[in-house]
């Protein structure tokens, strides 16, 4: 399993940008057509995963819709690697405003990984509810507080027995059903990208980032699609998403 960050392990060194466009900023609506294109081009796949971390839990899931609970902080570059692939698979149940650019930290390992940032996005959907929060600065400051159900989730399953990192990021909870606890692909695979580069990469399958990622868009989609009752269907019953669900623990 590859080991996660954790935030007493922070090293708040100067701040380098080496790509474009410059980090913190919105995502260009390049980009974002090109992760649309991946993210339903990866749904034809017919390659399941090759993996998988998820674990498979039994909580009391709150009422209403669904709910996806996502705690990382933006310095850190194994949060870096799952928002790609997570960002895919929510796209294909509702839409994303405010999505921006992010570096992981200078300092930490992997240091720079692209990668964009949940801070001040909104996400809007008809099927489930979708809970990010980015705990700390690229820098190591304080960003985003985790409190409410959301903290009292992180606060319960991200412990033993589920791991043995407590208190690490990034988390991943899926509907009271499905916890993925780490990135599900290596931060390596994003070095020296822009995020052009990596959106495009993303958008054609036939591609070693696309073959490393879509695969777990597709696990995250089918752990989505099984506690929102299977919607919507050209989604959850796609053969990407049907072979990615035999993967589910």
């Amino acid at each position: 399993m590859i080991k996660r960050s954790l935030l007493v392990f922070l090293l708040l060194l100067p701040v380098v940008a080496w790509a474009s466009p410059a980090y913190d900023e919105p995502l260009s609506s390049a980009v974002m057509h090109l992760l649309q294109t991946a993210s339903q081009r990866g749904l034809v796949l017919r390659s399941a995963p090759a993996y998988t971390a998820m674990q498979a839990i039994d909580a009391r899931p709150a009422p209403g819709s669904p709910n996806v609970r996502y705690v990382g902080a933006d310095f850190c570059p194994y949060c870096a690697a799952l928002r790609w692939p997570l960002t895919i698979a929510l796209m294909r149940f509702g839409s994303f405003q405010g999505l921006r650019a992010m570096l992981s930290s200078p300092g930490d390992v992997y240091p720079d990984t692209p990668t964009l940032t949940f801070a001040q996005a909104e996400f809007k959907s008809p099927y489930i509810t979708f809970s990010p929060t980015e705990v700390r600065t690229r820098e190591g400051l304080p960003l985003q507080p985790l409190i409410g159900r959301d903290r009292e989730v992180f606060a319960h399953y991200d412990t033993t027995p589920y791991t043995s990192h407590v208190g690490g990021i990034p988390f991943l909870y899926i509907g009271g059903r499905w916890l993925l606890l780490g990135a599900p692909v290596n931060p390596a695979l994003f070095a020296h990208l822009t995020w052009h580069k990596i959106a495009g990469k993303l958008a054609n399958p036939k591609s070693a980032l696309a073959r490393a990622v879509l695969p777990q868009a597709n696990l995250i989609t089918a752990a989505i699609c099984s506690v929102d009752g299977q919607r919507p269907s050209a989604v959850c019953q796609s053969t990407g998403v049907r072979r990615a669900a035999n993967v589910l623990p």
